[in-house]
Order: C-alpha cells, then sequence, then structure tokens
C-alpha cells in the first residue's frame, strides 16, 4: 500500500500540498487586510491558500522535489523529537524536571548536557575517536552523572 501511494505521489505531492494548504489557511483568516472587508473571508482564504500551495509544491530543492525534501525534513525532526524524549526520561529518573533545568542549580549541567550532545550527534570532533570509544564515552559520562544525582 506504502509503495501504490508512493507511486500515485501522495508524499510528493498530496501531503505537501495538504500540509500547506492548511498552515496557509489558518494564517490567511488571521491576515488583518481580510478583517474588516464585505468578502467571504473562507472561500478568498482557501482560494488564496490553494494556489500558493501548489506554487510552494512547484519548487524545486536541490534538483528534487518539495515532496522529498520534506520527507527528509520531518524524518530528520522526528528522529530528535525522539531523542528528546528518551532525555526527558531520563532526566526524569534522575529526578530533575525538564521546567527546572533554567534555574540556577541546574544550569551548568544543563550546558554540559548540551555540549555532550552536541558533540555526540554533532558528528564533529577535534580529535579523531571511532563511534565505539565514543559510545564508552557516553556511558561514562552517564554513570558519573547517575551517581552524582545519586548521591546528592
Amino acid at each position: 500500500m506504502m509503495a501504490n501511494m508512493q507511486n500515485l505521489g501522495f508524499y510528493d505531492f498530496v501531503l505537501p500540498w495538504l500540509l500547506f494548504l492548511c498552515i496557509i489557511y489558518v494564517i490567511m483568516l488571521t491576515a488583518p487586510f481580510l478583517q474588516d472587508r464585505e468578502v467571504d473571508k473562507k472561500r478568498v482564504s482557501i482560494l488564496i491558500s490553494a494556489i500558493i500551495s501548489f506554487f510552494i509544491i512547484n519548487y524545486p530543492v536541490n534538483g528534487s522535489s518539495f515532496g522529498v525534501f520534506l520527507t527528509g525534513l520531518f524524518g530528520n525532526t522526528g528522529i530528535y523529537i525522539a531523542a528528546g524524549l528518551v532525555l526527558i526520561i531520563l532526566l526524569g529518573l534522575f529526578g530533575i524536571n525538564v521546567g527546572d533545568l533554567g534555574e540556577k542549580k541546574y544550569i551548568g549541567w544543563t550546558i554540559l548536557l548540551a555540549v555532550i550532545i552536541l558533540f555526540l550527534y554533532g558528528g564533529v570532533t577535534p580529535v579523531a575517536i571511532s563511534s565505539g570509544m565514543m559510545s564508552v564515552i557516553f556511558i561514562i559520562l552517564l554513570m558519573l552523572a547517575a551517581m552524582y544525582f545519586i548521591s546528592s
């Protein structure tokens, strides 16, 4: 079924078009230039939204369709969302509320955690470290953090 939907252009055309149609339609409904007019705001908004959405979908990104770009974008975003949820769960295991991370006592740990995440997932290392070694370093840092939070 997924292959048939791909062959029909569902992911390259239909879903991106519907996404931008909805986003632009909501923006158009709140547009100030349509507020005080005697026009049918919903009909004008849907027409303008449909036209703009067609133009957006027609725009090629890096030589491929806009739908392929959005597939990669939302796929990568989903990975970061999942990693964020795992991070929130790990912080909860240590008794840290995510809303408290901006407080003075947690700001240093927040910065350290952000640097570690960027270091591990950013792919840029100052020295040549294998992925296995990076995993060992991450586990050691995680264990040290766990021991610190348990003892304090």
